[in-house]
């Protein structure tokens, strides 16, 4: 995935911001979309981190870092210059960011570019069709598709936005559905923004942030396996792909074909149910 530099901006804004300890980046990650072929490992060094970053081409470049509450940062003499490195901890792995350093060690924002990885282990999610970019800040309104399609390869913060610039009628309707709601709770109690937002999502799913953050440190715990999450995330897309039908039909509520009869068929027994995030996290 090429990212745009607005939102490479963007997610340097994050980065005093999101949750994480300092402990969840040790170990290994492979990167993701323009990261691809690349490796990043953090182990525990004599003075903080000991961190290795492997290119696709097989050069490796050693450097040590420092733990921070948001994940681990360093000032490196790397072969293109000097260079702060910073790994912000995210849900599935984290974001590698390399920010260019000028005279007096001043941020060169228009060289920085930003990296996706994923833990060891971790299944990443299908690349949807309709992948919308995060957005840059609050406010406005989203394609309710768009964003059920794409927040799970955008940053904490940015799907707070996210969510919270979904029409009410569509958050609802995503609210019917559980698992995918879990899912986005899981990064709304991580960012830290949004909170009218954040209280809607947690109504009537009798559970905290503390119990939804507890719940996925549990299935993503250093040395544990990593199948009960990643048969999470299998069960995240295949509720997906029925909420975004259940979406579509109502977009177009002219709609009477099958699938939207199957849709409206599925949303009725889910309104009925007494599923909600914590009975879905108690599976896993």
């Amino acid at each position: 995935m090429t990212t745009p530099r607005l939102a490479l901006l963007a997610l340097l804004a994050l980065l005093a911001l999101l949750r994480p300890a300092a402990a969840e980046v040790m170990g290994g990650y492979f990167g993701i979309d323009s990261a691809a072929g690349m490796r990043l490992d953090f182990a525990e060094g004599r003075k903080g981190l000991d961190a290795r970053l492997t290119w696709p081409d097989g050069t490796v470049f050693e450097f040590e870092a420092t733990p921070l509450p948001t994940g681990a940062e360093a000032i490196v003499d790397a072969p293109g210059g000097k260079s702060l490195y910073v790994a912000t901890a995210e849900p599935l792995g984290l974001v590698f960011t390399m920010i260019p350093l000028g005279e007096d060690d001043l941020p060169q924002p228009a060289g920085t570019v930003a990296y996706l990885f994923l833990r060891d282990g971790v299944s990443a999610p299908p690349r949807p069709a309709r992948y919308v970019p995060p957005p840059e800040g609050p406010g406005g309104t989203i394609d309710p598709r768009a964003f059920v399609e794409s927040y799970s390869f955008w940053p904490s913060k940015n799907v707070a936005w996210g969510y919270e610039m979904v029409r009410g009628r569509y958050r609802t309707l995503i609210r019917l559905h559980p698992v995918v709601q879990a899912d986005i709770l899981w990064k709304l109690c991580r960012a830290n923004a949004a909170p009218a937002a954040l209280a809607e999502a947690l109504r009537g799913q009798a559970v905290s942030c503390d119990d939804v953050l507890a719940a996925f440190g549990r299935m993503l715990r250093p040395g544990g396996s990593i199948e009960p999450f990643n048969a999470f995330r299998r069960d995240v897309e295949a509720q997906k792909a029925a909420l975004v039908e259940a979406i579509h039909c109502s977009l177009d509520y002219r709609r009477n074909d099958p699938d939207c009869r199957r849709a409206g068929a599925r949303v009725a027994v889910a309104a009925a149910s007494l599923e909600t995030v914590k009975t879905v996290l108690d599976r896993y």
